[in-house]
């Protein structure tokens, strides 16, 4: 198939800095080349991938929306068999510029906005990709047009346990922000007695957030181990006593958690939302409430199997979720 991918004009490839979301469209669009697609990542004008086409605005405004709507049109204007939005909502005010179809993962928690753009969408041949069936039943009662979800899906080959020495620390990994609940991980780790490191990027905007935390982390029991790349995250995932993921906010996913387990290592969710798909809750891991089931959760932990996290973990590979869209996109361009 000839498959477009569009991102915001100002993400370049090599990406400067990580980013889970645009890391994420990378890894799907370069498995789809090496499966024999031909495909295009319509984003910055700078950007090289290898095995793929990149194109991009020969000369950007000031204007973000005015550049991405241009963006869209720029690929409209290519004959591909299908079209890749990773915007939040942009793609329904400009796809009734093109018959083929259009698909959207759905990177982001659906906002009133998005669900107000897909009711008021000039033409419906645009296709949420919900990545949880929680989302996808959300999706339903929105009324937001949908095929059922795909789960995102990790590099098994690359996350895998490795040999690093086992710490018996807790983790965390992740974007550091209020709608993360950090502070509940620390407290609970505390009660329980377990030592903690935090893994993640601290964003201007949430400084003073950051700031409010900082009685709590002492450099010893508590430490914050700023940000690390791929193969440096599989040592801490491997590790780790066990990795904390505290959010509760209707996240979109949780990669972090199939990461942790694909390394062997067992994961503590808030309870709700999707959070009960990534995880064999008492197998796996455990979802809790408050912090008294965390600090229970937590002492709990010796009582999981690694083999049991790494099975479990094999469903997420990323071999199926690409299989899954090569399937949707055929499926929505036979229409």
């Amino acid at each position: 198939m000839n498959i477009a991918h569009i991102i915001p004009s100002s993400v370049c490839y090599p990406l400067a800095t990580h980013n889970g979301r645009y890391d994420w469209v990378y890894q799907l669009a370069t498995r789809q080349a090496r499966e024999g697609h031909t495909v295009t990542i319509y984003g910055g004008s700078d950007s090289f991938v290898e095995g793929v086409h990149t194109v991009g605005l020969p000369t950007p405004s000031n204007d973000k929306r005015q550049n991405n709507t241009q963006l869209f049109r720029l690929a409209f204007s290519h004959d591909h068999d299908v079209y890749h939005s990773h915007f939040d909502n942009l793609h329904y005010s400009v796809a009734h510029e093109t018959t083929r179809p259009v698909v959207y993962t759905q990177h982001w928690w659906p906002t009133d906005e998005t669900v107000q753009a897909a009711k008021d969408a000039r033409s419906k041949n645009v296709w949420a990709v919900p990545p949880t069936k929680f989302m996808y039943e959300h999706d339903q009662t929105a009324g937001i047009q949908s095929r059922g979800h795909i789960y995102h899906g990790i590099d098994l080959d690359v996350f895998q346990p490795s040999t690093a020495t086992a710490s018996y620390r807790l983790l965390f990994v992740g974007r550091i922000s209020p709608e993360k609940n950090l502070e509940l991980a620390m407290i609970s780790a505390k009660k329980a007695g377990a030592s903690f490191d935090v893994i993640g990027k601290i964003a201007p905007k949430n400084a003073t957030y950051w700031q409010s935390l900082q009685p709590l982390i002492d450099g010893t029991t508590i430490r914050y181990l700023g940000t690390k790349n791929h193969s440096e995250l599989i040592d801490y995932y491997t590790a780790a006593r066990g990795v904390l993921f505290p959010s509760d906010i209707n996240e979109p996913f949780g990669l972090v958690a199939i990461e942790a387990q694909a390394c062997g290592t067992p994961v503590i969710m808030q309870r709700g939302g999707s959070r009960g798909e990534l995880i064999a809750e008492g197998t796996t891991g455990f979802l809790c409430s408050n912090e008294a089931d965390y600090a229970s959760a937590i002492t709990s932990l010796s009582s999981l199997s690694p083999t049991d996290c790494i099975a479990f973990a094999h469903q997420f590979d990323i071999r199926d979720m690409t299989r899954r869209y090569d399937e949707l996109y055929a499926a929505l361009s036979e229409n």
